[in-house]
């Protein structure tokens, strides 16, 4: 039985095509549904300056409200937001297991859409392929999104 839902997003709207399914597993289920962004971080050095990673996190949360916001005809699913600053496979991959996660709903492919060298699946997917502590529902990209 399925308790919740992670569903990562990069801003691309390949990435947010497993909203939909995510929430509709979510109602039938009867989990809660994440909605997950991952902020890149610069790496610690004498560069950094935390006013970035506060201003990164706050846009994040920005955008997942946006997403939140737009599923008014959605199914009624508890809809939590969360935005972890870091690289993207990573971040999701750790999050999922501090917040038990039982599936990850993502696309195949997102904000470098599909290309000639791997068609199948994206970087961030191929890599939580191999390290995701749950299973993981791989949305195909809408090729009319590709188009545009």
């Amino acid at each position: 039985m399925l308790t919740h839902i992670l569903v990562p997003l990069d801003g691309s709207a390949f990435s947010e095509t497993a909203v939909k399914p995510a929430l509709s597993l979510g109602e039938h289920s009867h989990a809660k549904v994440t909605l997950f962004t991952v902020m890149l971080r610069i790496p610690a050095s004498r560069l950094h300056v935390p006013m970035y990673d506060q201003q990164s996190e706050e846009g994040g949360r920005h955008y997942l409200e946006t997403i939140r916001a737009a599923q008014e005809e959605a199914p009624p699913v508890p809809i939590d937001i969360a935005v972890r600053l870091g690289t993207p496979a990573e971040s999701i991959e750790a999050f999922a297991r501090e917040a038990h996660a039982d599936l990850i709903v993502m696309s195949t492919h997102g904000t470098t859409g599909t290309d000639r060298a791997r068609p199948t699946l994206g970087s961030t997917a191929w890599k939580l392929m191999h390290h995701a502590p749950c299973p993981i529902l791989l949305m195909p990209p809408d090729r009319t999104l590709e188009a545009s």
